[in-house]
């Protein structure tokens, strides 16, 4: 059972509980803590979460009355002597049962292949779950994007699960690191420090990982862009940071500009020199995209997207029609491809 302080719930945003275990919450004093802690405890429980109002335990006028969680302020009589059970959650849901679950995956008598797995076999597997987040978001599909960030939730315990198995290190010290990151990071949210914009915040963030680091201002700005980045996102990463010393284009203009002078260079280019002159020019395109406030990496999945989807649909419309796609002049394809096109409008 965990012992909880209303007051204190109440001022958190989200709740220090573990959510597969029960809760006593005490004090709840009056209807605006009871609020303030329903809106504390609906970051981790359902709105129709049984919760049990206990008023004056232990004596002759001891009253208990469960109602959904969401209903918690709308109750009569709570004082200080109300204390409020909050069960756990009805199947398992917290960071340390599915620990445990991926624990004893890996233990003796678990399932043979995930014994087997490293670090390194699961690479491609953890970019694989990565990407499939991404087509969700792209996708605006929110239903497969929980199941997807449930499987790169997987694979980030399964590492911090080997890690441990290792001596190196625990789940818990992945999530301590990153906290005390993320707090050092925002000194204008946990500490006294101001901001007067999110340009700002960037340059602070910088600042304060170079401290970190014991970077001096001589290193690259280049330098901490990982490598392994896709393409596109390395270039615009490496754009945006040397933006923050003014090598940059003032507007747009000046990059369309560039555009139209690299694919002249690219038209003009021998055999030799066209891979160059063709990454020269996308790295303008991801130039022009980053100036137009958009992603290019997104841009072009969403084309991938768009094309693969009327593409199909064009296969369909030639076999609704007895029409053998390969056999049509390029003319007959673009009349389908066209009437597809149409049907979307």
């Amino acid at each position: 059972l965990q012992l909880v302080d209303a007051l204190g719930l109440a001022q958190r945003w989200h709740p220090d509980l573990i959510v597969d275990r029960p809760a006593l919450i005490s004090q709840l004093y009056d209807r605006d803590t009871a609020s303030a802690v329903k809106l504390t405890l609906l970051a981790s429980y359902a709105p129709e979460h049984p919760v049990s109002l206990v008023r004056a335990a232990g004596t002759r006028d001891e009253a208990v009355r469960t109602v959904p969680l969401t209903e918690l302020d709308r109750q009569t009589g709570i004082d200080h002597l109300t204390a409020l059970y909050v069960p756990p959650r009805a199947q398992p849901s917290s960071l340390e049962a599915f620990q445990d679950t991926v624990a004893r995956l890996r233990a003796p008598g678990g399932c043979p292949w995930d014994r087997e797995q490293d670090h390194q076999s699961l690479r491609e597997a953890l970019l694989e779950e990565t990407h499939e987040v991404l087509e969700a978001i792209d996708n605006e599909d929110w239903a497969e994007l929980r199941v997807e960030l449930g499987d790169l939730l997987m694979q980030i315990c399964m590492h911090a699960q080997i890690a441990s198995e290792g001596g190196l290190f625990g789940i818990y010290d992945v999530v301590a690191g990153i906290d005390q990151k993320i707090r050092r990071r925002h000194p204008h949210v946990f500490g006294d420090a101001s901001v007067s914009d999110s340009g700002e915040v960037l340059r602070n963030w910088e600042e304060i990982k170079r401290a970190e680091r014991g970077e001096s201002d001589s290193r690259s700005l280049l330098a901490g862009v990982p490598g392994g980045l896709p393409a596109l996102g390395q270039a615009n990463a490496y754009q945006k940071r040397v933006a923050r010393v003014g090598f940059d284009w003032a507007d747009a203009d000046g990059v369309w500009a560039k555009l139209a002078e690299e694919i002249g260079e690219l038209r003009a280019a021998p055999e030799d020199r066209r891979q160059d002159e063709l990454g020269d020019l996308l790295f303008t395109v991801v130039n022009l995209a980053r100036h137009l406030d958009l992603d290019a990496e997104t841009a072009l999945r969403t084309t991938n997207a768009r094309f693969r989807h009327r593409f199909e649909a064009m296969q369909a419309l030639a076999v609704e029609r007895d029409l053998d796609l390969a056999r049509l002049s390029l003319p007959e394809q673009d009349a389908l491809w066209d009437e597809v096109k149409r049907r979307e409008a």
